[in-house]
């Protein structure tokens, strides 16, 4: 059992590193990928809702597959997920064809974010079998992969064209596809379905988490807006795909501080405390990113990457643990969780729709009225206090 403990926060921090590699990829680079194709910006978005909504739609069906596959670890069943994320990166380096290339980078999609459930869930099974597993060092790892992934991207982007993208996202993809498979500290069995997980009343069980997640939605929208077409905004201020990598690398090692120390911030105030100053830097962060007249000012403008998404990304996981009770917190992480979803789903539908009809301008005009709007609600949500009802349950 000592070895296990030992090795479970190496091996969680190797699947993470691996998963915010294929992240960034897929998500960060897929517009200057599908551009090069012949896509427009409206098609892209399209694509990339498309691939949001499916995610969203399939991820509670999966979800309750996986609770009655017994023989199976979550960690087998992540890999068979990634097995599919490579055959589908195998398909792009092999087949031609502006809609086979964006059908195939839509499935890419779906899959990915389908995928983060269950490598969240691999971390709540190590806790509930007493494995220790430091999450924020291992998040932190994840964002540092990411800032790597976002430089070897646009560097190789530069040197030999989109084509690179494709054989990027095979290898991260195999290195992730061993991490899933060989990680045994345990092993993680696949959590089974509970009533409470299974209720569809879970929401008027809390309804006052339901303008809490329309919030949160319209936050992930605002940043969303920010990450997926990061390659139009960047052009607005005289950029390619070089400063591209470069901004990302940015914004990627800003989330690592945050989620590294979290745990002494913890000391400090409670979760709730921190994720209503991520709101606050979410909006800045994309208002500035909006006024922004030249590259120093928007590489400078991502210092609020890091007291925005850095800081909300860890402290979300705090505050819906307050807010829910025991029994219930795998479904108020999986209904968080796909705040985010929606939001790439509304950031996309919108920011390729805008960036063809008015450009980057008008496209962070959208991501700052969400980003306020989002605001404005977190703030006042969790500076309340919880209901008595879920208070009990603490």
């Amino acid at each position: 059992m000592k070895n296990a403990m030992r090795s479970a926060t190496p091996h969680y921090t190797w699947i993470q590193g691996c998963y915010w590699m294929v992240y960034c990829i897929l998500l960060s680079f897929s517009s200057v990928y599908l551009l090069e194709q012949g896509l427009s910006n409206t098609e892209i978005g399209l694509l990339l809702g498309l691939s949001g909504l499916a995610s969203a739609l399939l991820q509670p069906v999966a979800g309750a597959r996986a609770g009655r596959m017994r023989r199976l670890s979550l960690g087998q069943l992540s890999g068979c997920l990634v097995g599919g994320m490579g055959l589908c990166a195998l398909g792009l380096l092999l087949l031609p064809g502006k809609w086979v290339q964006g059908g195939l980078f839509m499935v890419l999609l779906a899959l990915l974010q389908m995928l983060a459930p269950f490598l969240y869930a691999i971390g709540m099974g190590c806790a509930a079998q007493n494995i220790p597993l430091n999450f924020g060092l291992a998040r932190g790892v994840g964002a540092g992969a990411y800032a790597l992934a976002s430089s070897l991207c646009g560097g190789l982007t530069a040197l030999w064209g989109v084509g690179s993208i494709p054989l990027v996202l095979l290898a991260a993809s195999l290195l992730l596809l061993v991490a899933t498979l060989t990680f045994r500290p345990g092993t993680v069995p696949a959590p089974a379905p509970t009533t409470s997980e299974e209720d569809p009343a879970f929401l008027r069980k809390y309804p006052h988490l339901l303008p809490l997640l329309v919030g949160a939605t319209l936050l992930y929208t605002s940043h969303n807006v920010i990450m997926r077409f990061p390659y139009q905004i960047i052009q607005g201020v005289g950029g390619g795909s070089v400063e591209m990598g470069q901004l990302l690398t940015v914004q990627g090692l800003m989330d690592i501080p945050a989620m590294v120390v979290f745990s002494l911030l913890l000391r400090r105030a409670e979760g709730r405390t921190w994720g209503r100053l991520a709101g606050v830097s979410f909006f800045l962060h994309a208002l500035l990113t909006w006024v922004a007249p030249s590259l120093p000012v928007l590489f400078a403008v991502q210092v609020f990457e890091m007291t925005g998404y850095g800081l909300y990304a860890v402290a979300s996981v705090c505050f819906v643990r307050d807010l829910v009770a025991p029994e219930d917190q795998v479904q108020g992480q999986t209904f968080f969780n796909m705040t985010n979803t929606l939001g790439v789903v509304i950031s996309c539908f919108a920011g390729g729709v805008l960036l063809d009809w008015a450009g980057p301008q008008a496209a962070l005009a959208f991501a700052t009225l969400t980003g306020a709007g989002g605001m404005g609600l977190v703030w006042v949500l969790l500076g309340r206090k919880a209901p008595v009802a879920v208070a009990q349950h603490g």
